[in-house]
């Protein structure tokens, strides 16, 4: 889908959602993109990055943003694409990433009047920029919330729910490391690239954009090391539970060994003390009893039940 819109009087705001093959013709004939620029733009797997075509005067960026859906067990980030041309401005996203369009709208809606009346494409694309870094600080603390409450009944039983739960925040942080970490590369080359070709204030922006990342990058570490302990944890915790249980049917199975072998004894056609005994067959679970003692005092004093 193709969508006109005006920010002001001369920026022109071209939204591209979901684009289909005859709307690619349309952008090509009418806006005149090219195959290469609509390709970055529209690939769902394209990395973040900054390209810049002199010649067509023309701003391509592709800036991974984190999804409001992210906790479906789906992937946490997708790319949207960012061209500035001119007094035109194109934003290509995807159905989950559609929200980016109503947030440039109330973006533009918060400039004062002069501001908005004055603002340029890029000032508009740095501003959502921002505002999208600092989309991560949410998502990466309501990670560490879920994180704690699996943290907090660590000593409780585990349960195979937790462990998923767990790996599902593992695999959202590695999604968000990965993402913020190409986002921070690729402003570095736009300051590095364009920064002296950009006003103080568009400086200023960038700087503070490049800030958000940064620090969402180091928060998203933080709670990727602090998940990877409690996995770890978890870990032990299984391999001390799965080690008690193989202690116990340890005891069990030999404990169990004695009253065969002393049965066994006494059901062999040879002559047994106290086999003629009309108490026999309790003399017998005496001597059972017994011996089951001394093995267990044996496996006692052997630590075998602190190993």
């Amino acid at each position: 889908m193709i969508k006109t819109d005006k920010i002001n009087q001369n920026i022109e705001w071209v939204q591209v959602t979901d684009c289909l093959p005859v709307e690619k013709k349309t952008l090509k004939q009418e806006y005149h993109l090219t195959t290469e620029m609509l390709y970055y733009a529209l690939d769902h797997h394209e990395r973040p990055r900054l390209e810049y075509y002199e010649d067509e005067q023309l701003l391509l960026i592709i800036f991974d943003v984190a999804e409001p859906t992210r906790f479906n067990g789906d992937i946490a980030a997708e790319p949207i694409g960012l061209i500035v041309r001119g007094d035109t401005l194109f934003t290509f996203t995807a159905n989950q990433t559609n929200f980016v369009n109503p947030l440039i709208r109330s973006i533009v809606d918060k400039l004062p009047q002069v501001q908005r009346d004055n603002a340029a494409p890029l000032d508009i694309v740095l501003k959502t920029m921002y505002q999208l870094a600092i989309q991560y600080f949410d998502y990466i603390n309501h990670i560490n919330s879920i994180r704690t409450s699996i943290q907090r009944n660590l000593r409780g039983r585990t349960n195979k729910a937790a462990i998923n739960q767990l790996l599902n925040l593992q695999t959202d942080l590695v999604y968000f490391l990965t993402s913020l970490s190409a986002n921070n590369d690729m402003l570095t080359m736009f300051k590095r690239k364009l920064g002296k070709t950009l006003s103080d204030n568009d400086n200023d922006v960038l700087d503070d954009v490049i800030i958000e990342i940064q620090q969402g990058l180091s928060m998203a570490q933080m709670a990727n090391q602090a998940a990877q302990q409690v996995a770890n944890a978890y870990s032990n915790l299984l391999d001390s539970n799965l080690n008690t249980t193989m202690k116990f049917l340890t005891v069990f199975s030999i404990v169990l060994t004695v009253p065969n072998i002393v049965f066994g004894f006494y059901g062999e056609n040879v002559k047994l003390p106290f086999m003629d005994s009309p108490i026999a067959w309790q003399l017998t679970i005496v001597i059972t009893a017994i011996f089951v003692v001394i093995v267990l005092l044996i496996m006692r004093f052997s630590d075998f039940f602190n190993r």
